[in-house]
């Protein structure tokens, strides 16, 4: 992908990340044994280059092409980075090869080392019998014999190849830099002036080393400037000698502190010599000024200043590059790709300038490949960064922590790109970088499940321990919104009102298990809806819910030609009948859900189901929706925002808390303890 964003928590590896392709692409000679996990095992980079095309190889010298080209296989070049503790780097390629190790080229020089004459040709036919069809009648040198047998191994079907990790050709290891993507790495600094230095390591440097670069050629006469200055202060060599021009002022203090120190050391020489001025060393004292207002350099000012200055010299050093690819592109060449590495580039940074600077790395991936780490949900955008990588640490029993990393690719995955959409209106990025995230449908449940949490158990705060809920607008989007959240190794918790059990239940994700415990409880429910002969009776709110779903209107048009039709015959059987109870049929819900409100049997009934499914992660309120948990005070009218923080202006110390649920089973905690202690356990 040409952007792709890493996210997690601080200290989950992101930086790790960016810094191991830095490595896997600069091939540093050694490194480190603090860099090893453990010491006594190697380091390995495995790295996979796609589209390498001719136009791509013409980057190398042009003895390296056709011995680098052996190794492209279906325009692509993979590559073993291997670093073993205290040794040097090793750098090896993946070949296809034959499965028949008797058909590899080290197989067959083995077998046909040192014979000569006719020996070459009856080796041939009994080492390689699968080839004699197609064997010359003569076969005179090693060299014939070889190439004839290559041929014949280039001619096997795919499926009797395999990948093999072999040694580079030999001479190219250092050459090949030039086939791989250069890396431009912007750490996140702490200090913003290491950024704005003349190094080559800086966008600052490599900007003014391109400006010296462009401008060389029309720089003849301040060479030559430059030359008469040098020799003013410095001997000079012209032809074979050496020849002193310097000023007489030079001459002499050089003599003076030679004949100073000669009073001690006679036979000591001393030669003064002044650094001779290049215009790279001009260029590395530049300075940058800002005025916004007040004149000043760049170091005095603000952070932000600082890092959009950053960012600016980038963007100019991009579009610089790009003049230069396009004139390549026009001379047929194809230029070094560049691989940009940013980590945190929204620090210090206003949220108005984060969007101005993801335009600005957007413009870059269009030509470059860009990979950033960020905590900023703005740096989000399917199209743009459509691979996201979340960066995750995963304890191992006795032995260091791992980096795990969990990639989604919205080009590949619609589904998800549908949710990222969905979570994004619901502004839900935040998300991305949390440990865990509680799925819920209600537009008041997070706030005061919030409030409620933290009263009963002060350890229970959403904040603290990085748990972000997440409103999916419809129990019918719990399933998609789990997998997307999963895809990210994000674990995933549900929070459901009591009517998920009877309508939409398999939007849930429980398990078979749970399944055979819910169809013996909705018997029991419906035995007792048969004794006590509870008729439905459904609120405003739901009539109002169900006529607005497109599937009911369906249902409605269908019912009421059939209706007419019944009136035209005075005829009605039992299909006909369906048809219209059809319209009905939701009300049988309502009815179950009024027994277990009303009867205690019938809450009875649900407890398995209910204690089965928490286990799960799946926490389904008994008594109906949040709403029903709030204090007996609170008002019944106004916006759910509004109801939700009047409700948890009632609720301020912990009996009050537990008091607004009471146990599922005798003896037990109350409800909504045990739904708070599954969600933070």
């Amino acid at each position: 992908m040409r952007f792709c964003c890493l996210v997690g928590e601080n200290n989950a590896g992101k930086s790790s990340v960016l810094q191991a392709v830095v490595t896997a692409l600069n091939r540093p000679a050694q490194l480190p044994l603090s860099h090893f996990y453990d010491p006594t095992e190697p380091v390995e980079f495995i790295v996979h280059f796609t589209d390498v095309s001719e136009r791509h190889l013409a980057r190398l010298a042009p003895e390296h092409r056709a011995r680098i080209g052996a190794i492209v296989v279906n325009d692509g070049l993979t590559l073993c980075v291997r670093y073993r503790p205290t040794e040097r780097v090793e750098v090896a390629a993946y070949r296809l090869a034959p499965r028949d190790v008797r058909l590899r080229p080290e197989a067959i020089d083995a077998e046909l080392a040192g014979l000569r004459g006719a020996a070459i040709r009856e080796t041939v036919v009994r080492a390689y019998p699968e080839f004699i069809a197609a064997m010359p009648e003569t076969i005179p040198t090693l060299t014939a014999a070889k190439a004839f047998l290559q041929q014949r191994v280039e001619e096997l079907p795919r499926e009797e190849m395999e990948m093999i990790e072999g040694p580079l050709p030999s001479g190219i290891a250092p050459s090949i830099s030039m086939l791989l993507p250069e890396a431009i790495y912007i750490p996140a600094v702490k200090n913003l002036s290491d950024d704005l230095k003349t190094t080559q390591s800086t966008s600052f440097g490599r900007l003014l080393s391109l400006l010296l670069e462009d401008m060389t050629p029309d720089l003849e006469d301040v060479e030559r400037s430059l030359s008469i200055l040098n020799a003013l202060f410095n001997r000079v060599t012209e032809g074979n000698r050496v020849v002193d021009k310097r000023h007489p002022k030079v001459q002499s203090l050089e003599s003076r502190v030679e004949s100073l120190l000669g009073e001690n050391f006679p036979s000591v020489r001393v030669e003064l010599n002044i650094p001779p001025p290049e215009l790279k060393t001009i260029l590395s004292t530049a300075q940058i000024y800002i005025d916004d207002g007040s004149r000043d350099l760049i170091e005095n000012k603000g952070d932000g200043i600082k890092r959009s200055l950053t960012f600016a010299l980038l963007q100019a050093y991009v579009l610089h590059l790009e003049e230069q690819v396009q004139a390549a592109q026009n001379e047929g060449a194809v230029s070094r790709p560049l691989f940009f590495l940013f980590e945190e580039p929204e620090l210090y940074l206003h949220p108005k300038s984060q969007r101005v600077l993801f335009n600005t790395l957007a413009r870059i991936a269009s030509s470059h490949q860009v990979a950033l780490t960020t905590h900023s949900p703005l740096f989000f955008a399917p199209g743009v960064t459509a691979a996201f990588v979340r960066v995750a640490k995963r304890a191992v029993a006795e032995a260091k922590p791992e980096g795990v990393l969990y990639p989604v690719n919205f080009d590949l995955d619609p589904t998800s790109a549908e949710v990222f959409q969905l979570a994004r209106f619901e502004n839900a990025d935040a998300a991305f970088f949390s440990q865990r995230v509680i799925l819920f449908e209600g537009e008041s449940d997070d706030a005061y499940c919030r409030h409620v949490a933290k009263i009963l158990n002060l350890d229970w705060d959403f904040d603290k321990r990085n748990v972000t809920l997440v409103r999916v607008s419809g129990k019918g989007n719990f399933a998609k919104f789990r997998r997307f959240f999963s895809a990210f190794g994000i674990e995933v918790k549900v929070v459901a009102d009591l009517d998920a059990l009877f309508e939409g239940y398999q939007h849930l994700g429980a398990s078979a298990d749970v399944a055979a415990l819910r169809q013996t409880m909705l018997h029991q429910i419906d035995a007792r809806i048969a004794v006590l002969g509870t008729v439905a009776e459904p609120k405003a709110r739901q009539i109002k819910a169900r006529v607005q779903q497109e599937s009911w209107k369906a249902k409605y048009d269908i019912a009421k030609e059939t209706l007419r039709a019944v009136q035209a015959s005075r005829q009605v059987d039992d299909e006909t009948l369906a048809l219209l109870d059809g319209l009905f049929a939701w009300e049988r819900e309502i009815a179950r859900m009024q027994a277990c409100e009303a009867d205690t049997d019938a809450a009875a009934a649900l407890v398995p189901v209910l204690d089965a499914l928490r286990a799960e992660g799946i926490c389904v309120l008994a008594r109906g929706a949040i709403e029903d948990y709030y204090p007996s005070a609170a008002p019944t009218s106004g916006s759910k925002p509004e109801r939700a923080l009047a409700a948890s202006n009632l609720v301020t110390n912990s009996d009050e808390a537990i008091a607004l649920s009471r146990p599922l089973v005798a003896g037990r905690l109350s409800e909504l303890q045990e739904i708070f202690e599954e969600l933070f356990r």
